[in-house]
C-alpha cells in the first residue's frame, strides 16, 4: 500500500510540475542577441505574431529599429492597436496605430524623426488614443523588454 501511495504522489507531482512548467511566461528581453519573436491568439486578430529584428551595423551597439507585426487583423478594422515595449531602466515606449483597412502585416518604427514609438504614454480624447511626448531613437537589445500589444475599439 505504501508502494502504491508513493507512485500516486510521484505521479501528482510530475504532473503539477509540468503544469506549472507549461504555464511559465516568456519574456523577450533584450539578453540574447537573437531576434526576439512572441506569437499569441488576440480578441479580433489569430495567430497574432511580434517580431523585432535586431541590427548589428553598429559594433557593439546591436539595435532594435523595428517591430514587425503579423496576423489575420481583418477583424479589427476600425480598432487602436497600441504597443507598449518596457525598458530595462523601468521606463516604457508606446506606439499606436488605427487599423482602418483589412491587412495581415504591420511595422511599427524606432526612429528620434519619423518613428511611430513615444516616450509618453498616449492620451486620450474622446474614446481614441492620441501620440505624446517625445519619438524614440532605436533601442539597444540590451534595454528592450518585454512587449505588451493591446488592441481595443475605445479606450478611457
Amino acid at each position: 500500500m505504501n508502494r502504491r501511495m508513493l507512485v500516486i504522489i510521484g505521479a501528482i507531482a510530475v504532473v503539477f510540475v509540468i503544469g506549472v512548467v507549461g504555464a511559465s511566461t516568456i519574456n523577450i528581453a533584450g539578453s540574447d542577441n537573437a531576434p526576439g519573436e512572441g506569437k499569441t491568439v488576440a480578441n479580433c486578430v489569430t495567430d497574432l505574431t511580434i517580431k523585432t529584428p535586431v541590427d548589428t551595423s553598429v559594433h557593439d551597439a546591436n539595435q532594435i529599429k523595428v517591430m514587425n507585426i503579423s496576423g489575420a487583423l481583418a477583424p479589427c478594422v476600425g480598432e487602436t492597436l497600441r504597443a507598449e515595449v518596457d525598458l530595462e531602466n523601468g521606463s516604457h515606449v508606446w506606439a499606436i496605430f488605427k487599423i482602418t483597412t483589412a491587412m495581415t502585416t504591420l511595422s511599427l518604427n524606432f526612429n528620434a524623426t519619423t518613428g511611430d514609438f513615444y516616450d509618453t504614454k498616449p492620451t486620450v480624447t474622446n474614446g481614441d488614443l492620441v501620440v505624446a511626448g517625445s519619438r524614440v531613437a532605436p533601442v539597444l537589445v540590451k534595454d528592450f523588454g518585454m512587449t505588451t500589444i493591446t488592441i481595443a475599439k475605445t479606450w478611457q
